[in-house]
């Protein structure tokens, strides 16, 4: 147990996240963000004797002439066209007009309840203006405000309205509609964004999350998306590739011309096809997917392919999507389809179990396939990763090791594929981190260096700069810190792991304005504050670092680092006008019960503080026995250390000096 200011992450609303690679992290809420996705349903692949012969579609058409359009598609494809227009890919998204605002704006959904926190800020909302018009708002006559141009999300579990900005950007609005809940809640992802409406995305990922609700593009000339122009929603030619080529061909009465078929794939590629939205393992930090984050439900790909019976299974039984799901009818998959699905392998599932209830007419999915609420408002997604109830793991066990090792052939398979450059970035550090677990530095460092290279968004470059850090490449790794601050001066997380690497180097002076900075962003994190006056300590600025001190204790009452640090400093200051021996008897008090008088840190802070007001009985038998738990402990060295506190109490002197609680040297 240690009371130095330990690694932890500023956040908006004073939480704090610690570990090493905590900022990896961080932004994770960002990769489970882009709205309620994952809402493909049911059962059964449509036939087609057209030539698998077109390229594989990676991105919606790039503009509305670029093909033929779903009602041409439905002229030779009547029934599948009629099924496919009710399914809720159809219905992903949609512009905002008089038509669609009385959907998602009516007086009454208006009138929904909010689940807004105060620590997100003032609470915006939703309001309806014009000719179909409506507006997204912070309270008062001068709040931030923009137009809403699109609801992303079908409403089958919620849908997130957005806006457009040039030069291809777009923000998620901090408000969604969650079909759980009732009512309007904090966008997931987008609860600690800077700025009051949301975060405006860069245009790479604008690009991927437009790409997946939208099946033809366009843009104005100053590079905003245009929703009213282009063809929203996942159709026929999202999936299949334009349909020009193919129509030309069928006109001309020859043989069907080339178009793109996803049931002729096997496994493995329909499942990445359908990945590109529905995501992968590799879209995500490798953190999540290693600790199995219940979170990841909400992205079928990755729990699919993350599934042992995906991954171990002979090509001719290996679960595919289409197994249960059909793309063009919004028929659920129900028991009967997971049984025969479940039966390709496990033909006798009543032999399989201890429990007499399961039978051959049991659903699998009921306990393999469960039900996960921890994300968008309480909104039940199925988990796709298919395991055993209750399994347990850890990085050490074999299916951790597995999983590791599975996880890095995915992330090799992807970085050889053409990316832009941001995704080529993010998963070259996803790669890294996975190397960096097993210990493969030098390739770990090299692949970062090519992914700082490549211009990554912030997030990248925050996590290349922590493994930078964590791999022994402290000036690497501040320069990265030091990029990342430039390229977002708004956010405080690069400045505050500049300051503490600083720190942690011993250039207190050097990590003064980094943390002075990420404490002015990040006003209400006690781990900051905390930081932050250990560089002011280090600066000799011994007042100011007792306030700082004080702002930290005061956002968190019950912090060890911030209670033990403050209470040595004036209970044993070399400087008499700093100390404060009645206020440092107060704080060591409350931090030594949160202990329950047990641990040899907080008792031997308390020691000093009862020396300080004169009590040497009270401060010697403090300080023996801190002594006693931390030899007990096998913490010899420091068990010492609190004797010879213990002997100079008994002899009637205070300690004067640092403590180790309070010495920054020896964390």
């Amino acid at each position: 147990m240690r009371f130095g200011p330990r690694r932890r992450q500023p956040r908006r609303g004073g939480g704090q996240i610690g570990a090493p690679l905590s900022v990896l992290l961080l932004f994770a809420g960002a990769a489970l963000r882009c709205g309620p996705s994952g809402e493909t349903d049911p059962p059964a692949q449509q036939a087609d004797s057209s030539p698998a012969v077109a390229e594989v579609p990676r991105s919606p058409l790039g503009a509305t002439e670029d093909g033929v359009g779903a009602a041409v598609c439905a002229a030779c494809h009547a029934d599948i066209a009629a099924g496919q227009e009710e399914h809720p890919m159809a219905r992903t998204a949609a512009p905002v007009d008089a038509g669609t605002r009385a959907r998602w704006f009516s007086d009454a959904m208006l009138a929904q309840p909010v689940a807004w926190r105060d620590d997100y800020g003032p609470e915006p909302r939703y309001r309806a203006e014009g000719e179909g018009g409506v507006r997204f708002g912070s309270p008062g006559p001068d709040g931030a405000a923009a137009e809403v141009d699109a609801v992303f999300g079908s409403g089958l579990r919620g849908a997130t309205p957005v806006s457009f900005a040039p030069g291809r950007r777009m923000r998620e609005l901090r408000l969604s509609y969650s079909r759980a809940h009732d009512g309007w809640i904090a966008t997931p992802g987008g609860e600690e964004d800077a700025h009051p409406l949301g975060d405006l995305d860069g245009p790479e990922a604008t690009g991927d999350c437009v790409g997946c609700h939208a099946t033809a593009l366009a843009w104005d000339e100053d590079g905003r998306f245009n929703p009213h122009r282009a063809v929203l929603g996942v159709r026929c030619e999202r999936c299949h590739g334009s349909g020009i080529a193919h129509l030309e061909s069928q006109s001309g009465g020859g043989a069907p011309g080339p178009i793109f078929h996803p049931g002729r794939l096997d496994a493995a590629g329909e499942v990445a096809f359908c990945g590109q939205c529905h995501r992968q393992p590799t879209d995500f930090e490798p953190g999540l997917i290693l600790g199995r984050a219940p979170a990841l439900a909400r992205h079928a790909g990755v729990g699919l392919m993350m599934s042992a019976c995906f991954r171990e299974s002979p090509p001719e039984t290996t679960i595919r999507c289409t197994d249960c799901h059909d793309p063009h009818a919004p028929s659920p998959a129900g028991g009967a389809v997971t049984r025969a699905v479940c039966s390709r392998c496990h033909a006798d599932p009543a032999s399989l179990h201890s429990d007499p209830a399961v039978s051959a007419g049991a659903d699998c999915a009921g306990c393999h396939l469960p039900e996960r609420r921890e994300v968008f408002g309480g909104t039940p997604f199925t988990d796709h990763w298919i395991r055993l109830t209750g399994d347990a793991v850890t990085p050490g066990s074999a299916a951790g090791r597995s999983d590791l090792a599975y996880l890095e052939s995915l992330h090799e398979r992807r970085v050889t594929e053409p990316n832009p450059p941001q995704r080529a970035a993010r998963l070259r550090m996803g790669l890294a981190e996975l190397l960096h677990l097993r210990q493969a530095l030098p390739r770990s460092q090299a692949l970062i260096r090519e992914g700082l290279a490549l211009g990554p968004d912030y997030a990248t470059r925050l996590k290349g700069a922590a493994l930078l850090r964590a791999g022994g490449r402290a000036a690497e790794a501040a320069t990265a810190f030091r990029e990342a601050a430039a390229e977002d001066p708004t956010k405080p997380h690069a400045f505050y792991e500049l300051g503490d690497l600083l720190l942690e180097t011993g250039d207190a002076a050097g990590a003064l304005a980094p943390l002075r900075e990420a404490a002015r962003l990040s006003p209400d994190s006690a781990g900051v504050h905390t930081a932050y006056a250990d560089a002011l300590l280090g600066a000799g600025r011994v007042r100011e670092a007792v306030e700082a001190l004080r702002r930290a204790a005061s956002l968190a009452p019950d912090d060890p680092d911030a209670l033990g640090r403050l209470a040595g400093i004036l209970a044993a200051h070399p400087r008499r006008e700093v100390r404060d021996p009645a206020e440092a008897l107060r704080i060591a008090e409350r931090l030594a019960a949160g202990f329950s008088f047990g641990e040899p840190r907080s008792l031997d802070v308390l020691g000093a503080a009862y020396a300080a007001n004169g009590n040497f009985e009270a401060a010697a038998q403090a300080a023996e026995r801190a002594a006693a738990v931390a030899s007990s402990a096998g913490d010899a060295a420091f068990g010492a250390e609190a004797a010879a506190r213990a002997a100079l109490y008994r002899a009637g002197r205070p300690y004067i000096g640092p403590l180790p609680a309070t010495d920054r040297a020896r964390r």
